[in-house]
């Protein structure tokens, strides 16, 4: 039974995560290991089913009630198991296992992998109630004047951005790359928590991607992404240039190149073709959107090396300095300078004025 003051998180993100292009030809004989084979039969008969959470991608997600622990928790299963190669079988343990090595509170802990009796595998993690920031985007966008949306402020989304820098950066400082990083895979509930969902497409950052299959986000996913064609790994700087478009989101309330078709929306990413945030929305932050455009240079070479160095660059923007990505004039520095440090300026001035006051009515009266 469903609680009653439970929100259930939105799956009905605009962006969808889709194949780009097929892997080489291979066969799943022979060469590639039954991981599945591999997991411990377990029963399900200690988790009460109580609804579905979602479906997208590979697998679903059902919100189920632990007999043993007495808590809800989620649920990922994969419904379609037997009509399922063997490839994708072997991603949905891989993303098992790996994100249950990254402990971090802002990435989705998990609890329990293994197979049922009739050798359909799942695992268990936390049930997250409340909404993806994909979600938020849009209900900010469509001016949603809900007291729920209205938490969502300038400020907050850039703490949401900044805590889900500190996942990646884990991950990466675990040889990890998300590789699907969107608004849609943020999660953030009614609390402050934020956590990184949907480890899917992750995969050691030296892995070999060759015969796998190019899946991705447009608008989320590096140009050297797609140039690949799944016959290398992106690396560590597609993760920072999918943080760059997610700041991009965040700028304008949309993805990058929304409502263009997804094949012209590859095609301008590859070639850099995407208009700066203010062209979208003319408020930006000059600081910003230098930060959002180094992260999401064409070059990975340009971009921040990595998730920490953007996240420090985020915050110093905050806090009233110039990003470097920049390169502020002197008179930018100084107003900036002003405006941190306005209550000293103004004292100053002041200070300032008093003297040329008091100099003024000594000279008027000595005269």
């Amino acid at each position: 039974m469903e609680k009653p003051n439970q929100k259930s998180p939105s799956f009905d993100d605009v962006e969808k995560t889709v194949a780009i292009a097929d892997a080489p030809s291979t066969t799943d004989s022979g060469a590639e290991e039954n991981c599945v084979a591999s997991l411990p039969v377990k029963s399900q008969e200690r988790y009460k089913f109580i609804r579905s959470i979602g479906f997208g991608g590979m697998k679903g997600v059902l919100l189920v009630h632990d007999q043993d622990t007495d808590r809800d928790i989620a649920m990922a299963i994969m419904p379609d198991f037997r009509s399922r190669p063997l490839r994708d079988l072997n991603r949905f343990v891989r993303e098992a296992r790996l994100t249950a090595k990254l402990e971090h509170p802002n990435i989705v802990p998990v609890y329990e992998i293994g197979a049922d009796k009739s050798g359909s595998p799942f695992f268990t993690m936390k049930y997250l109630p409340g909404i993806t920031l994909s979600v938020i985007l849009r209900r900010l966008r469509s001016n949603d004047k809900s007291p729920e949306m209205a938490s969502y402020t300038p400020e907050r989304l850039l703490q949401i951005l900044m805590r889900v820098c500190n996942a990646v950066a884990f991950a990466h400082s675990r040889g990890i790359c998300h590789h699907d990083l969107k608004p849609g895979n943020i999660h953030c509930s009614d609390f402050g928590e934020v956590q990184v969902i949907d480890w899917g497409l992750a995969c050691p950052a030296d892995a070999d991607l060759s015969n796998d299959v190019l899946n991705g986000t447009p608008g989320y996913m590096a140009p050297e992404t797609i140039r690949s064609g799944g016959t290398e790994n992106p690396g560590k700087a597609a993760d920072i240039y999918a943080l760059g478009a997610i700041l991009y989101s965040i700028l304008t309330l949309d993805s990058p190149l929304a409502g263009l078709p997804q094949q012209e929306v590859l095609r301008r990413t590859l070639t850099g073709q995407i208009p700066p945030p203010h062209k979208i929305n003319s408020d930006v932050n000059p600081s910003l959107e230098a930060i959002c455009l180094k992260a999401m240079s064409l070059n990975p070479a340009d971009r921040y090396t990595s998730a920490t160095e953007l996240r420090k660059e985020i915050n110093a923007c905050r806090q009233g300095f110039p990003s470097k990505a920049e390169n502020a004039t002197v008179i930018r520095s100084s107003m900036l300078f002003m405006v941190r440090n306005i209550m000293f300026c103004l004292v100053g001035i002041l200070t300032i004025l008093l003297t040329i006051a008091s100099y003024l009515a000594y000279y008027y009266y000595k005269n």
